[in-house]
């Protein structure tokens, strides 16, 4: 649930047995599907560069047609895969310099009609982690920092919402994505806060996005986790 696949930088045993040093750092990778047409797509691991350029290189063409979409809060910023013509040693035409750091989610637009596989490598997030959702009605593209599905209230802690907030979950399995719209309302007679319309917690995947749009007289919110590997 946790990672697609998840190995330890370092055997502990063994480092004691050596150096008498060990790491508590877990390195780990995630596989994102993403589906002919748009995908709301999250790297939720920390690489040494968690760039476009660097995390997805085109300088073979793999990602060559491909556009990516990000969002600072009120206007999108592109890249786009051009191996042949951007002039860059990474093969993105605007240098590849959009970032996909754990918490963030981004637009990928596979023009292709068949699904790709995309790999993140890096390290767990871990201790005291803060997401911030922008206030006052407007929009963020976010996701978990910890890259494990589930519910968002339930699993993944988000528990400090406003009544009002919405998510919009987009699934594309088919090349014909689509929304699922969550409203918060924690007073809706449920007796517990994580109430949502329709009834049950918004689900996300591992490597997923969404957007979260906070109430339009609602503060921002602190999406606050403490999270280890060993839970």
């Amino acid at each position: 649930m946790l990672l697609t696949g998840l190995m330890t930088a370092l055997s502990s045993a063994a480092l004691m047995a050596q150096t008498n040093v060990y790491s508590l750092n877990a390195v780990g990778y995630i596989n994102v599907t993403c589906a002919p047409g748009f995908n709301m797509i999250a790297d939720q691991l920390i690489s040494t560069n968690n760039t476009l350029g660097s995390l997805l290189n085109d300088a073979a063409g793999t990602y060559d047609n491909v556009l990516v979409y990000s969002w600072n809060g009120s206007t999108f910023s592109h890249d786009s895969g051009d191996s042949a013509l951007s002039g860059n040693a990474n093969g993105w035409d605007n240098n590849g310099v959009i970032t996909m750091n754990p918490g963030q989610a981004v637009w990928f637009q596979n023009p292709n009609k068949t699904n790709m596989v995309l790999t993140f490598v890096g390290t767990v997030p871990q201790g005291s982690l803060t997401n911030t959702l922008a206030g006052s009605g407007a929009f963020t593209m976010a996701s978990s920092i910890v890259p494990q599905s589930g519910d968002l209230v339930t699993n993944l802690g988000l528990t400090n919402f406003n009544n009002g907030d919405h998510v919009y979950v987009f699934n594309n399995t088919t090349g014909a994505g689509s929304y699922t719209t969550y409203t918060a309302d924690s007073l809706g007679g449920s007796g517990y806060q994580g109430l949502w319309d329709p009834p049950g917690d918004p689900q996300v995947n591992v490597g997923q996005g969404f957007w979260y749009q906070t109430f339009k007289t609602g503060g921002a919110v602190s999406w606050v986790r403490s999270f280890s590997v060993n839970q």
